[in-house]
Parts: structure tokens; sequence; C-alpha cells
């Protein structure tokens, strides 16, 4: 259970807890992805990799992804053991909607605009939509896909289904297709989130209960992680797996401090709208890079800095912008594409109902 000890909380508008460090969490997680992927595309861009960039995309790749989905699962079981109509609208509708939208957002965008590379966007990929991802699009599919496993195997023991996940992630799947060889890769730490979530809320708790000894230990954690990758340590399967826990718990302590002293406010109001940044990036993204290139600017750091910058900032803005509004179905879900989820009866309603 998370409690006042272990962080900030407060609930959303449809009753979910929201945890300030999990949001801040979340907004670390979404701008190390959007990183990744604005210091790689100015390195194309270019013909060299931006320097600072390029060794802090390096250094946070081990971790980067486990984090994101071991965060995803925290709060996973409850929506395990829902209703069915209930799992079903949150967890498949929900992810499946915003999947299938974007996918023909960017896909058509693709298609209608120039763009850089050689990869040539077709109506084809709008058909191969429902098999395979388009760009970064796989982390929705991947929830959907994951929640409606670990639904199904609710009931199984969480020793066989470790058991499955690392046998997965030692399979080193290539298969060239996204989500069988990701699934084998990543499966394993939304299953850790799901069955250590109290585990790793008391570590946040913790943390927050010993500052100094767990902000060294934190640091400590992220430095391991970093001299794992640069000694090329990070090359055999098990330590990479290693990493990923190690990065992910590292940077779990060192949030849940901001967020007890204050200073992860910036963090969490990005988290809370990771899923909007993580929709809507890839175009703020690309037309910053390309006009600061046009415009003469070389300074591979700068331009990925400034980048960055825009492909956070600006969903959240179009998502303002556009609330309420006949253009909001791109960032919040019609009640056309809602199952109807019936509320549990509450226990003054049976009372009253007896006593009539």
């Amino acid at each position: 259970m998370v409690n006042a000890s272990v962080a900030n909380t407060s609930t959303t508008s449809n009753g979910k807890p929201r945890v300030d460090w999990i949001d801040a969490a979340k907004g670390l997680t979404i701008m190390l992805v959007v990183m990744k992927h604005v210091t790689y595309g100015t390195a194309v861009s270019l013909g060299h990799m931006p320097y600072i960039f390029n060794i802090l995309s390096e250094w946070t790749i081990p971790f980067r992804m486990p984090l994101f989905f071991l965060v995803a699962g925290l709060f996973a079981k409850k929506a395990l053991f829902a209703p069915t109509r209930q799992f079903t609208d949150s967890k498949i509708l929900h992810f499946g909607y915003f999947y299938l939208l974007w996918s023909l957002i960017q896909i058509g965008l693709k298609i209608i605009l120039p763009h850089e590379g050689n990869w040539l966007v077709t109506y084809k990929d709008l058909l191969l939509i429902p098999l395979e991802p388009f760009g970064l699009l796989w982390f929705i599919y991947a929830l959907a896909v994951y929640f409606t496993i670990m639904r199904f195997a609710r009931d199984v023991r969480p020793a066989i289904m470790i058991f499955f996940a690392l046998a997965m992630y030692f399979t080193r799947l290539d298969t060239g297709w996204t989500m069988p060889d990701e699934f084998a890769r990543r499966f394993i730490f939304f299953v850790s989130g799901v069955y250590a979530a109290p585990y790793v809320f008391s570590l946040a708790s913790w943390t927050m209960a010993q500052v100094t000894r767990g902000f060294l230990l934190g640091v400590a954690a992220l430095a391991a992680v970093g001299l794992i990758v640069y000694t090329g340590a990070i090359d055999y399967r098990a330590v990479e797996l290693a990493a990923g826990y190690i990065g992910a718990f590292g940077t779990i302590m060192l949030v849940a401090l901001l967020a007890k002293a204050g200073y992860a406010k910036p963090l969490t109001f990005v988290g809370a709208r990771s899923l909007y940044i993580f929709l809507a990036f890839f175009l703020p993204m690309a037309a910053t890079r390309v006009g600061m290139i046009k415009l003469g600017f070389e300074n591979g750091d700068l331009i990925t800095l400034v980048a960055l910058i825009m492909a956070i900032g600006s969903p959240i803005l179009a998502y303002e912008i556009t609330k309420n509004t006949f253009l909001d179905f791109a960032f919040k879900r019609p009640n056309m594409f809602r199952l109807k989820v019936n509320k549990p009866v509450s226990q003054e309603t049976v009372s009253a109902a007896l006593s009539a």
C-alpha cells in the first residue's frame, strides 16, 4: 500500500492514485526516451554524434526502458483483478485507441510530408499496423500485450511467470519483427513491477527516511551503470539485465528524494502528461532539428537541447489548446470508444436498500 509516508499522493478525475515520485519517474523516462531519439536524429542529420548528449544517451540506455516498464507494472495488479469489462476498457481499448489513431497520423504524415532517411513509408505500413508497430508506438502495443498476458496469468504462481519472462529475455530473440523481439527483451521488467511493487514502494520509503544513505546509494547505482556501459561489460546478457535493475532502482531512489524535497515538480508535471508527449513528440522534434540545421546551426548539443525542449513542450501545449474542442480526440478517448463500466455499489447504498 502507498501512504503518506511513502510519497505525496492525490487522485485523478477517475479516482486513480497519483504518487509524486512515480509521476516524476515517468517524466524522467519520457525525457530520456525523447533525448535518445533527438540525439540520434541529430547525428544522422549532421553526420556526427552530439558530444554531451551522446554520453548521456549511451549511459541511460541500459535502464531507460526497464524503468518505464517497471513503473508501468507498479499499479497493474488492481487492473489485473478488475471486472472483465473494466479491464477491457482501461487496458485494451484505451491503448488500442491511441495506438491505432496515432499510427494513422504518423504514417500519414510520413507519406505526405518529405522526410529524411532511406526508409520509404507507403500504404503497406498502414496494412501492417495490427502486426508491426510503427516507430515508437510499439510501447503502447507492448503495454496492451503485457496487461493481457498478465490478466490471463493472474492466478499463475509468480515464480513461474518470472522464470518464463527470464527465459524469454535470455533467448536473445531476433526475428526482425518488433513485438516478438521487444516482448522477449522487456517483459521481465513489467513482470517485476507487478510482483515487486510492495518492495519498490518500500525502497522509496526507506530512501526518503534515510536521505544521505539513499542519495549515496542512488548515485553509486547510476555510477555502476556508467562503468558497466563504458567498460563494455554491458555486452554480456546477464550484466545487461543487472544494469537494467540497478539503474532503474537507483533512479527511483534519487527521484524519490527529489519528490521529498519538493524539487520534482517539473518532472511530475511532465510525467502526468507523458502520454501526450509520447504520442506527439516526433513532429516538433523533427521540425526543430531540420529547421535549426537549415538556419545554419552546427552545434549538435545545442540542436539536441532545443529540439528536446520543443519535443516535450509542444505536445503539452497542443493538448491544452485542443482540450474541450473538436480536436480533443487526439489526446482524449471519446465516449463512443469507451465501454460503459458499471460502478461498484457502495456499502452505503446496500445498507439503505436493506433498511427500506
